[in-house]
């Protein structure tokens, strides 16, 4: 490794430690190395403009978009309702149905924060309610909403798929059987902590209420069925798809649940535009990085490092999980993906790994790191809900962290749970 490349990476790491924005840290820092190294001005402002000109990056104003509309409330609730008269009953029942209504909601979101924001106003106090103890209910929801980046669609795979060059589809399709391991495992966790956590299951309404519910959350089940069969069904391309989810997901919120006023779009619009300029940015910056780090030829020369050291496929990614556990302490998702992904694309395709199994395996570690202090960004967001100390929600979702940890070892020792059902839908990666 040059000297370049190790002053580079040491300057980064500084100016993270100070503080400075991840977007100002990538991008002043791609300018000066590639104007030291004799670039003109002239030429990075047209790098930044060619990587930004994707038609594929336009999907991702139209998810954050979407988002901010299906946060008002009525399809969070209509959720609830429809899995609550399911199993609510149940032992545990009002906890799994929380988990399964956030599941659900997580297929129509595709973002983690909005996620939490929308169900921990609901199914926090519901769960206090009916007796469990708050740090088991607040545990349950901030885990719970990492699905919301795990469940297709996704605004982090969207951004590797662009990053990698990888076929976001496939990669959508990659999260679904994780997605439903770690529902499984969460639901596991759930039923053998719930006796010990108080609580009262709900009685059963009857069959008309469970039919009310059923046809009453049709209309919020429609935005993931639209967008995902729109793209696997070949009518429309990601970015169509993720325009006709912010267009389902506003008629849906002000004219069926009216949980929102047609006063309040503008605000949600522009809200959405500051949030993708935010994203668009830390993009920008970090192609600037990486066209340095490429020019320099570290990621060259890292690639052969470890061809070279006879490290395993498995043995890389458990080193790799350990650096994105450490990384997710300081760094939120996004910052993560741009930073290390074009280091490593080379490595994977030195030894052989699948870069649709990558993803999933760093997409669980960033749900990981929402969950890990001091940046935690689930833990904040629960503990701001439900006016709640942040040791409080810690606690509570101690168990689930740990499940999540044993899903990602087996993602990363059986690849096919990643790569599988990508490979029997669309056929083998070429």
């Amino acid at each position: 490794m040059g000297s370049e490349a190790l002053l580079g990476i040491g300057i980064l790491v500084a100016l993270l430690a100070l503080g400075i924005p991840i977007y100002i840290v990538l991008g002043g820092l791609g300018i000066v190395l590639l104007l030291a190294e004799g670039g003109s001005a002239g030429g990075i402002a047209q790098d930044v403009l060619d990587h930004l000109n994707s038609a594929t990056l336009m999907a991702v104003p139209f998810f954050v978009i979407a988002a901010g509309f299906i946060q008002g409330g009525g399809i969070a609730r209509a959720l609830i309702d429809m899995a609550a008269t399911w199993i609510g009953r149940l032992p545990g029942g009002i906890p799994l149905a929380a988990l399964v209504a956030t599941a659900l909601f997580s297929a129509i979101s595709g973002s983690s924060i909005a996620t939490v924001l929308a169900m921990g106003t609901m199914v926090v106090p519901e769960m206090l309610e009916r007796g469990y103890r708050r740090p088991f209910a607040l545990g349950v929801t901030a885990a719970a909403g990492t699905l919301g980046i795990l469940i297709p669609p996704s605004m982090p795979m969207v951004v590797y798929g662009l990053v990698s060059e990888t076929s976001i589809p496939r990669l959508f399709l990659a999260g679904v059987v994780p997605g439903a391991l770690q529902v499984g495992l969460f639901a596991l966790v759930i039923m053998v902590m719930a006796r010990g956590q108080g609580g009262r299951p709900i009685p059963f309404a009857g069959w008309r209420e469970l039919r009310r519910a059923n046809l009453h959350a049709l209309p919020a089940l429609a935005v993931p069925l639209i967008v995902l069969g729109g793209i696997y069904g070949g009518f429309v391309t990601v970015t169509e798809a993720a325009a006709l989810s912010a267009a389902v997901a506003l008629l849906v919120s002000v004219l069926v649940y009216r949980s929102m006023r047609l006063t309040q779009v503008p605000e949600v619009l522009v809200q959405g535009i500051s949030r993708t300029a935010a994203i668009l940015l830390i993009v920008a910056g970090a192609n600037l990085l990486s066209k340095w780090l490429t020019r320099d030829g570290l990621a060259h020369r890292l690639a052969e490092l470890v061809s070279g050291s006879d490290m395993t496929a498995t043995q890389f990614l458990l080193v790799m999980a350990c650096i994105l556990l450490v990384l997710g302490t300081v760094l939120e998702g996004y910052s993560i993906i741009l930073i290390t992904l074009p280091l490593t694309l080379p490595v994977l395709h030195a030894i052989g790994i699948d870069p649709v199994h990558y993803a999933i395996v760093m997409i669980i570690g960033i749900e990981l790191a929402m969950l890990t202090p001091p940046v935690g960004l689930n833990l904040f967001v629960m503990a701001e809900v439900a006016r709640a100390p942040v040791t409080e929600v810690q606690r509570g979702m101690i168990p689930f962290l740990l499940a999540m940890i044993a899903l990602w070892l087996a993602v990363i020792l059986l690849p096919g749970l990643a790569t599988g059902l990508p490979d029997f839908v669309l056929g083998p990666a070429r």
